[in-house]
């Protein structure tokens, strides 16, 4: 299987490459209730889609204490996908950590709690795509994730439970849904679940992540039976599985890979999707 590790070992990403002008249209729908909190998802449609299409599910950054689906700094990216020929859903997710924005690693309770709502809630938006494929002209048999920070770790842990089968879901989408593909920017898997590096082969991802990031690590943080696995300690698992990737490694940057790349690496991007989905 073709693993490609790419390292960019300049200070600076290159100036980002412009979308083709596409118009597309935006709506919005309530997915999921809890409690008195309802979510909701963008869904972002070239005007001209007459048939199911590959979808891209992304969840915006942002600790898990700030963030919205329509943050303006990922529209770009949105734009990108969509000149691919790309459904984009942007969702709402449940932000756990509120009132714990100084150092979140210190409550490993909190954030262990923060991305399995996050989870929980990524899965409730699958389930509502699948039984509304066909409105929305989505392909069931290509739905991916992406996101960006706390994004990128929901989006990460999400396909690792669905590939093993762990952790108590009850909303787990049904009919052994698999994610085509994962896009992560600036994201880690935070590992609950038992034996984790002989895990099930993995989605094909692409990884994105600076070596100077100080909010989500790239490397890895074990404390007693717990631990945080970012991109660079994911390489690893994704040898060890067999697992498809490419990683994107930029070691004189920090957080700010978790949204510039998107943007500026649409070459690379591109790569991935037409090799392991668009052309599939």
């Amino acid at each position: 299987m073709k693993k490609i590790l790419i390292l960019i070992t300049f200070s600076l990403i290159l100036s980002p490459i412009k979308a083709e002008s596409i118009l597309y249209e935006r709506d919005s729908y309530c997915y999921a209730q809890k409690g008195e909190t309802a979510l909701y998802m963008d869904v972002y449609k070239r005007v001209d889609t007459i048939q199911s299409s590959p979808c891209m599910l992304f969840l915006f950054g942002g600790g898990f204490t700030v963030g919205n689906r329509r943050d303006q700094r990922y529209i770009e990216y949105f734009e990108y996908l969509l000149s691919e020929g790309i459904v984009v859903v942007a969702i709402d997710y449940r932000l756990g950590m509120v009132g714990i924005e100084n150092e979140p690693w210190r409550y490993p309770d909190a954030l262990e709690y923060s991305i399995k709502i996050g989870v929980e809630d990524l899965f409730d938006a699958v389930n509502y795509l699948q039984t509304h494929a066909e409105l929305l002209n989505i392909d069931k048999e290509k739905i991916m994730v992406s996101g960006s920070s706390a994004g990128a770790i929901i989006a990460l842990e999400s396909d690792y439970i669905l590939r093993n089968k762990c952790g108590n879901y009850e909303n787990r989408p049904q009919d052994n849904f698999k994610f085509a593909g994962v896009i992560s920017f600036s994201g880690g898997l935070y590992c609950f679940c038992e034996n984790w590096e002989t895990c099930s082969r993995c989605a094909p991802t692409l990884l994105f992540h600076g070596g100077k990031d100080r909010v989500v690590t790239p490397y890895s943080i074990v404390m007693f039976d717990e631990g945080f696995f970012g991109s660079t300690a994911l390489i690893e698992l994704f040898k060890k599985s067999d697992s498809d990737y490419y990683y994107c490694f930029y070691p004189d940057l920090g957080h700010e890979v978790s949204y510039q790349s998107m943007n500026q690496e649409q070459d690379l991007i591109s790569e991935f999707l037409h090799q392991y989905i668009l052309d599939n």
